[in-house]
């Protein structure tokens, strides 16, 4: 007798969180499908949609980043954005701060994403300015041992602090940015999607000016 085997795919959505100013319509053309095996292995397909996301999310936090600073902007606008920048980070993700010493040697220290953003609201300047680079890589997503896939995004964020109309303090720092890639249970639709996070954020290159190869 012969046995007929059904292989029975699963079919996941990811959740892009795009910008809250973009229309409706235009998040609804950017939804993506990504299909998995029952060994939750990716194909190409999926790392490309990965990348996507992932651009779109580092993007997002860059834009939260650039009015939490900002000290121009209404403080419940900065609020708003604190706490949407919080909900980008998978739970217990640190920030390393970089600064350059009087000696131009960097000194960093690791903060909570909740005690770094926090602080960002309060940094003793009487102007903030913060500038972002494109993103220069992203490395391949690599299973774990906890069935996450798991990349690097490298970015170069440009720091200016003002007194009054002069600069009190300038720098440049390369960060990688750790991205979780993560299947979530679904209730309501009863399935499991991928969902992306950002994860801990590595200080790993501070200069007092942008390189000129960038």
């Amino acid at each position: 007798m012969k046995h007929t085997f059904l292989a029975v795919g699963l079919i996941i959505f990811i959740s892009t969180n795009l910008l809250p100013q973009q229309p409706a319509s235009k998040i609804a053309r950017s939804s993506k499908t990504a299909k998995i095996t029952d060994e939750i292995n990716i194909s190409e397909g999926d790392v490309g949609i990965f990348k996507e996301t992932t651009e779109k999310k580092v993007a997002e936090f860059q834009q939260h980043i650039v009015i939490i600073a900002d000290k121009d902007q209404p403080q419940e606008k900065r609020n708003l954005a604190e706490r949407e920048a919080l909900k980008l980070f998978y739970k217990g993700a640190l920030m390393e701060v970089s600064f350059l010493t009087e000696e131009g040697e960097a000194e960093i220290r690791t903060r909570t994403m909740e005690n770094y953003l926090f602080r960002l609201k309060t940094l003793p300047y009487t102007r903030v300015v913060i500038k972002y680079y494109d993103i220069a890589y992203i490395t391949d997503f690599i299973k774990g041992p906890d069935s996450r896939y798991y990349a690097v995004a490298t970015i170069f964020q440009e720091f200016t602090g003002f007194v009054g109309d002069n600069i009190a303090y300038t720098d440049v720092t390369q960060k990688e940015i750790e991205i979780v890639v993560e299947q979530v249970e679904d209730k309501f639709y009863n399935e499991k999607r991928w969902k992306i996070f950002l994860g801990n954020i590595k200080a790993t290159e501070t200069k007092s000016e942008l390189v000129s190869s960038l």
